[in-house]
């Protein structure tokens, strides 16, 4: 028998005092029951987690979680059930029966981190077992008596002590978690019951790693979200046109350098396992491939080869050498309707028959058709509603998808899915070279949204808002915020082929990716060769890009609230509505030849852009409202303020060029002095992290920060040289990429130490910024060269204190500019995150 206590000592308001709170606690996904009573639980210093022997884990688990929400030291006792007494929370089995499965109720048909102990995970064929997590049949109906008797199922009731019942570890850490968002929500759990189970056995988010690389943390805290949804399932896009994620020798022609190794692997799956989240890995070996073998057109799609018996016998032995670092019991192969032609649907069947040999059940991709199947495959519906009843009928286990991308508040809310099917899932795919942070910003709100309705698809929409800031982010993820970057800038002049770094360039140079590189930041303007703006076409300013006949680009990155500045040539073909920059439901637009920003609301400047003209465009958005700037001149004001459009590009009727983005507010003078600057458009000042646009106050050598001014930096995106790089990643580039989280790192505890910066022609030089990390030169020179052999001092810098040194008043003309580091102010050696150069 499984007993668990877990004891909280509290200053537990007695029973019957208090109000009596009827109405839906805060909890997010709502409890599918909820009773409510008088008075309210809430911990205090002293508080205990007592549990069995078989419960350690969870009463752990629990004990640390409880410490972040409460702030409370919850110490752990292991052993003996003693007889709960106010300010106690009892888990404990259904009934006061034992908990069963140490590992069950996990994801699709219960895969947990025990399955690869035994060998592999067995298919659940009982009929007695329909409604538990990834099993064929419908569930129970939600909120009966017996809730707790499923996997993920609890009852839970909130008095002068707590009692969650469940029949599985799943449950009690979901009761667990609904406990914690009380808590979190109000300071104290309202008394009341709980009965609460799913309504979709699989709650599944789909991540694509293989375009935009997440980080392993990245992905735990992904996991630790899922996991305070009650979301179950996480499939990672491993494989595709861009990359193979994964890293063997036997492939290493297929793997960039951000990667994850098998640690990685294993880390990970520790972090699901302990949050009842199954990763199930998905490695594309039907359709995008690109990365892995040469690909070839059928109808519109690339596909591998499948029909030749080498690349089967390739595409097998990465199967063979992956699908074992992960231990659920699916593995995605792509999508089956990619293609039609016998030979390859011949060689597609070889495949997914390898992997039904290893006791595993294949994922496949659908998207508008459903073509006859062996075996017993799991379909990821990617299509219709209609797509997916019709392989319904066809008896195929389906789990039904929805996009994240383009969902605004509301919209899954209103969603009422079926019972039927193994779950549901959200897709939350990753624009190619995405900045950090940004597909987790688009993804927040759709996943609370989707968890919502794949626990339960009947609780009401109003107040979701308020329970989701209720209840806050998930215990355990990391408070570090990536950098969000806002100085973009495309030039169309020549496509752009990544280095292997990051991607496989292998698409790219067969064609199945377009690129416009961001000469500014990190989000490269990627699409499907099908669906790309046609580049270079004859430009405002060298090439431009061809938008019409739906064509967009995917840009990817982190958006910020105003203040911020577009500027951009415009030249239309047409009167139709169409996207000159975009996300989510906000977009800068044209519609009958006139500019409009469209957010919760739409306003046009009731400005007619001419036709078949170039016409250069400035949109400045701050608090209050968004200006709008034709050829330098102020044409029109709108109250309607939406953040940065930084998520597509396109489709409209017409042509673009020179698109800069920047995270400050232009001046007027400073939109005119762009314009008359023309053909040549001035790079953006780099925003260095701030939500205004400001350099960080860090200090300088005379005691403030740097004004920036409206002068360009000079050395941004300059070729640079160095003395000498600490590691891989340090390299003096990242002196100048305008990224505040980057460096160049000098060779270790040595002396002198220099970085170069190649200005290209000679410059009159009136400052120099430092930005320094934590190794500083406390003594270094300033100084210049027209060739780049024979240097000049221009200023000597002796008393170097390390943050951010300006140093001006200088007067000085040269091309080259160099820092040279004659003593260090730390035992390690120079590490800069930023060098700029500023004229007069």
């Amino acid at each position: 028998m499984f007993v668990a206590v877990l004891v909280v000592a509290t200053a537990a308001v007695p029973a019957g005092a208090g109000a009596r709170q009827d109405s839906l606690p805060a909890v997010v996904p709502a409890p599918t029951g909820w009773t409510g009573g008088e008075g309210s639980f809430r911990p205090v210093r002293g508080s205990r987690v007592l549990a069995g022997e078989e419960a350690k884990e969870e009463a752990e688990r629990l004990a640390a979680d409880l410490r972040e929400v409460t702030g409370l030291p919850v110490p752990v006792v292991v052993g003996g059930t003693p007889e709960p007494a106010a300010g106690d929370v009892l888990l404990t089995g259904e009934n006061g029966a034992g908990v069963s499965g140490a590992e069950g109720g996990g994801g699709v048909e219960g895969g947990g981190e025990k399955a690869a102990e035994g060998g592999a995970p067995q298919a659940v064929e009982d009929p007695q077992r329909a409604g538990e997590p990834g099993v064929t049949g419908e569930p129970e109906t939600a909120g009966e008596p017996g809730a707790a008797g499923t996997p993920e199922g609890y009852r839970m009731e909130v008095g002068a002590h707590v009692e969650i019942a469940a029949s599985a570890p799943a449950g009690l850490f979901y009761g667990g978690r609904t406990l914690l968002q009380l808590l979190r929500a109000g300071g104290a759990a309202p008394y009341g019951t709980v009965e609460d189970r799913p309504e979709a056995g699989s709650r599944m988010v789909v991540l694509d790693v293989q375009g935009g690389f997440w980080p392993v943390g990245r992905i735990e805290d992904l996991v630790r979200r899922m996991s305070w949804l009650k979301l179950n399932t996480l499939y990672l896009r491993l494989s595709g046109d861009a990359a193979l994620r994964l890293h063997d020798p036997a492939f290493a022609e297929a793997v960039p350098g951000l990667r994850y190794t098998r640690s990685d692997v294993e880390t990970l799956r520790a972090t699901a396992r302990r949050h009842h989240v199954t990763v199930v890995p998905e490695i594309d070996v039907l359709g995008d491939a690109a990365a892995l073998t040469p690909s070839r057109r059928c109808a519109a799609e690339r596909v591998p080869d499948l029909a030749d018996p080498g690349v089967r016998r390739r595409l097998t032995a990465v199967l063979d050498a992956f699908a074992g670092w992960f231990d659920a019991p699916l593995v995605g192969l792509g999508r089956i309707d990619a293609c039609d032609e016998p030979a390859w649907r011949e060689g597609a069947a070889e495949l997914v028959a390898h992997v039904e040999a290893a006791d595993r059940r294949p994922v496949l991709r659908v998207r508008d058709r459903v073509p006859a199947l062996d075996g017993r495959p799991v379909i990821l519906n990617e299509g219709s509603p209609e797509t997916g009843a019709i392989v319904r009928n066809g008896g195929y286990d389906v789990i039904d998808a929805f996009p994240a991308a383009g969902s605004s508040g509301g919209d899954l809310l209103a969603w009422t899915p079926d019972a039927g099917g193994l779950g549901r899932a959200l897709i939350a795919d990753t624009a190619v070279f995405g900045d950090p942070g940004a597909a987790e910003a688009v993804l927040a709100g759709p996943r609370a949204e989707f968890a919502e309705r794949a626990w339960n698809r009947l609780s009401p929409a109003e107040g979701f808002a308020d329970r989701v800031r209720a209840v806050g982010d998930a215990p355990g993820v990391s408070r570090e915020k990536p950098p969000v970057r806002a100085e973009h800038r495309y030039d169309f002049d020549a496509p752009h082929v990544p280095g292997g770094d990051t991607h496989v360039p292998a698409a790219w140079r067969d064609g199945s990716l377009v690129t416009a590189a961001d000469r500014a930041g990190g989000a490269h303007a990627t699409a499907a060769a099908g669906g790309a703006p046609l580049f270079p076409v004859p430009g405002r300013v060298g090439g431009a890009a061809r938008f019409t006949d739906g064509r967009r680009f995917a840009l990817g990155a982190a958006s910020k609230s105003p203040p911020w500045t577009v500027s951009l040539w415009v030249r239309t073909e047409d009167r139709a509505r169409g996207v000159l920059l975009g996300r989510l439901d906000q977009a800068v637009v044209v519609d009958g030849g006139e500019v409009a920003v469209s957010g919760a609301r739409e306003f046009s400047f009731g400005r007619r852009l001419p036709l078949d003209r170039w016409t250069h465009l400035v949109l400045v958005a701050e608090p209050r409202g968004t200006t709008l700037y034709v050829n330098g001149r102020r044409a029109g004001r709108v109250p309607e303020v939406i953040d940065l459009p930084t998520g597509v590009m396109g489709p409209f009727g017409g042509s673009l060029d020179e698109v800069v983005m920047s995270g400050r507010a232009l001046t007027p003078a400073q939109v005119a002095a762009a314009y008359a600057a023309r053909p040549a458009v001035p790079a953006p000042v780099p925003d260095r992290g701030t939500a205004s646009g400001s350099a960080p106050d860090r200090g300088t050598a005379s005691g403030s920060a740097p004004e920036r001014g409206a002068a360009p930096d000079l050395a941004l995106g300059r070729p640079v040289t160095a003395s000498g790089v600490e590691g891989a990643g340090l390299g003096p580039e990242k002196a100048v990429d305008g990224d505040p989280e980057t460096r160049w790192a000098s060779a270790l505890k040595a002396d002198p130490q220099w970085i170069a910066v190649d200005l290209g022609v000679p410059r009159d030089v009136a400052r120099v910024v430092l930005r320094w990390e934590r190794a500083y030169g406390s003594r270094y020179r300033i100084e210049g060269s027209a060739d780049g052999v024979s240097w000049t001092p221009i200023r000597e810098v002796a008393d170097g204190n390390g943050g951010v040194d300006e140093v001006k008043g200088l007067s000085a003309t040269a091309r080259y500019i160099r820092v040279y580091g004659v003593k260090r102010g730390t035992t390690w050696g120079y590490s800069l995150r930023d060098l700029a150069v500023y004229g007069r």
